[in-house]
């Protein structure tokens, strides 16, 4: 009895001086595992959640497609358990989180840096309701804004009639449509190269990162350099696997998710835009416009009643677009 007793004293002093096992989290992304957002955000911020839970967490990465492919499917990974959390572009599942489409209004977001802080601002504030309450949100963020990548010169907004052009998110497709031009949506960004090439658009509202990113710097031949929407982002983990973390794994996860991750996002995000553009222009023969005050003024009026229509069209649309907006100014003063 007694060298069972001794035996069972040695057990339990082993199991206890052992290390708890990590908690596994498993985050997707549909990029490249050497695409700038995945390799050099999304994958430095895993490392940090996983250092700061002093080893209660290890958030793994799984890029390129490997848990779902399609990235219009990246939300159903969360809420299915596939992913626990997943970087996700709202405007490949319209109608889910609708108030958070202020950021594609065109003439608004004038860099990811002042975009990513007023949508968390927005979010913070109780403004952005509906699925955004959903899940544990990581952050929410806004790409830089998007100019016209086309395969023929689109300078003036009269010449988009009739064209085939395509846009990310649906409020960017209604300012599609106010120009006259055929929106085309249902292309994601690692078809976007091929829908180019094949004629199966003509244009596409983007920005320079996007095309490096899925390979299409190659096939567009001009870019109008005019903010004519951002695209929003978020970065979303299941609820119910957040709440079942212990303290100081939600700590860590807190540590370096809302205001923190947007800034983060925003900085580098546009950092890279610059780079990339460089790189673009170096390797392929692609025609820049630049508009001038008169040019910028024709494109404002022409889509102004994209604007209007949001508004009317979303609940409690001029209240959060109005608060958007003093975000904006509050961050573009702030940086």
């Amino acid at each position: 009895m007694k060298l069972i007793n001794i035996a069972t004293a040695v057990a339990l002093a082993v199991g206890l001086a052992a290390p708890a096992r990590a908690e596994v989290l498993r985050f997707s992304s549909f990029e490249p595992p050497v695409a700038h957002i995945t390799k050099n955000i999304l994958t430095a911020w895993a490392a940090d959640v996983s250092a700061a839970s002093d080893g209660e967490l290890e958030v793994q990465m799984f890029p390129g497609g490997t848990l779902g492919r399609n990235p219009a499917q990246q939300l159903k990974l969360v809420e299915d358990g596939v992913a626990d959390i997943a970087w996700v572009i709202p405007g490949y599942t319209p109608g889910r989180f609708n108030e958070g489409t202020v950021a594609e209004l065109p003439f608004l977001v004038k860099t990811s840096t002042a975009g990513s802080a007023a949508m968390w601002a927005l979010f913070d504030s109780g403004l952005l309701k509906g699925d955004y309450e959903s899940f544990k949100l990581i952050g929410v963020m806004s790409s830089s804004p998007n100019g016209l990548a086309s395969t023929v010169d689109m300078t003036e907004p009269g010449e988009l009639k009739g064209q085939n052009i395509r846009a990310p998110g649906p409020t960017m497709l209604s300012a599609i449509k106010s120009l006259d031009a055929v929106p085309v949506g249902g292309i994601t960004g690692p078809t976007l190269a091929e829908s180019l090439s094949r004629g199966l658009i003509d244009g596409t509202f983007t920005q320079w990162g996007a095309l490096e990113t899925f390979s299409a710097g190659g096939v567009v031949t001009h870019f109008l350099e005019l903010p004519l929407g951002a695209t929003p982002m978020l970065i979303v983990m299941n609820k119910a696997k957040y709440e079942g973390l212990s303290d100081k794994a939600k700590a860590a996860i807190d540590a370096y998710s809302g205001a923190a991750f947007s800034d983060r996002f925003g900085r580098s995000f546009d950092e890279y835009l610059s780079e990339a553009k460089g790189r673009i222009l170096a390797a392929n023969k692609i025609t820049v416009i630049d508009p001038d005050e008169a040019l910028t003024a024709k494109w404002q009026d022409a889509m102004s009643v994209a604007t209007q229509d949001w508004i009317a069209q979303t609940e409690n649309g001029q209240a959060i677009y109005d608060a958007f907006k003093a975000e904006l100014e509050k961050a573009e003063a702030s940086n």
